[in-house]
C-alpha cells in the first residue's frame, strides 16, 4: 500500500510540473515568461534555468511582473541571471539542477543550431526532437496550447524578424506612468499598436505628424508589452 501511495504522489508531482511551459524567451535581455497551462496552482520559485553549463534558481532572479506562485492561466515574467546567446544557445527549465535526467526536465528549446548539450535529454523526455532548432529571429514564443512539444510549436513574437533597433526609442523603460517615444524623423503615415504578451491589442492609434509621442500607461496592468509602429516592434515593462 505504501508503494502505491508513493507512486501516486510521484505521478501527481509530475502532473503539476507538466502544467508549466516556457512561453517566451528573449535572449537579447534574458527575459523569460513562464505560463501555467494546467488547472492547479504551481509555485515555480524552486525551479531552475539552465543554459549548459550554467544553472540558476528562479528564487534568486528578478521578477518583472506576475508571481512565481502561478495559478491556472497565469504568467510570470523573469529576468534570467543566466545569459543566453542571441544567435545560438539552448534553454531548459528544470525541477532541480541535475539537468542530465529526463524526470527533472520540464521544458526545453534550442536555437541557432542543433546538438546542444541537453538536446538528448529533451529528446528522451519527449519535449524536443534531436536535430531540430529554431531558425527564426528572437524573441521566441511558444504557440501551442500547453500539451504540444517541439520546434513546430515555436515562432517569433509578432513581426520581430522585421525589428530595427534604431527605428524608435522608448523611455523610461520600465515605466509606471508616461512612456515617451522618439522617432528619427517625422512619420507621415504610421499606426501605433500596443499588445500584451497574449497578443491582445491594448491600444491602437494613428500617429500624429511629429517625431515624438507620449503615452499614458498608468492604467495598464503590470507586465510586459509590445509596442509596434508599422513593422517595427519594441518591448516595455509596466511597473
Amino acid at each position: 500500500m505504501k508503494k502505491i501511495l508513493l507512486a501516486l504522489s510521484f505521478l501527481g508531482i509530475l502532473s503539476l510540473n507538466a502544467q508549466i511551459r516556457i512561453k517566451m524567451v528573449d535572449p537579447s535581455d534574458n527575459t523569460v515568461i513562464l505560463r501555467n497551462y494546467g488547472g492547479s496552482t504551481v509555485d515555480v520559485s524552486s525551479y531552475w534555468f539552465c543554459n549548459f553549463p550554467s544553472y540558476a534558481q528562479i528564487s534568486g532572479m528578478a521578477i518583472n511582473s506576475g508571481l512565481t506562485n502561478l495559478a491556472s492561466g497565469e504568467e510570470v515574467s523573469i529576468t534570467s541571471s543566466i545569459n543566453f546567446g542571441t544567435a545560438d544557445a539552448e534553454f531548459g527549465l528544470y525541477t532541480t539542477n541535475s539537468s542530465g535526467f529526463t524526470d527533472d526536465m520540464i521544458d526545453y528549446l534550442q536555437w541557432g543550431s542543433a546538438s546542444h548539450q541537453r538536446e538528448s535529454v529533451a529528446n528522451a523526455a519527449g519535449i524536443w526532437v534531436t536535430g531540430t532548432f529554431l531558425s527564426v529571429s528572437p524573441p521566441f514564443e511558444y504557440t501551442g496550447t500547453g500539451s504540444e512539444n517541439g520546434v513546430a510549436n515555436w515562432g517569433t513574437t509578432l513581426s520581430v524578424n522585421d525589428f530595427s533597433v534604431n527605428s524608435f526609442s522608448l523611455s523610461p523603460n520600465p515605466s509606471s506612468s508616461i512612456l515617451s517615444l522618439k522617432f528619427p524623423q517625422v512619420i507621415n503615415d504610421g499606426t501605433l499598436s500596443i499588445y500584451n504578451v497574449l497578443g491582445e491589442t491594448i491600444l491602437n492609434k494613428k500617429l500624429p505628424l511629429n517625431n515624438a509621442l507620449e503615452i499614458d500607461v498608468s492604467n495598464f496592468n503590470q507586465g510586459l508589452y509590445l509596442v509596434k509602429i508599422n513593422n517595427q516592434v519594441k518591448r516595455f515593462i509596466k511597473r
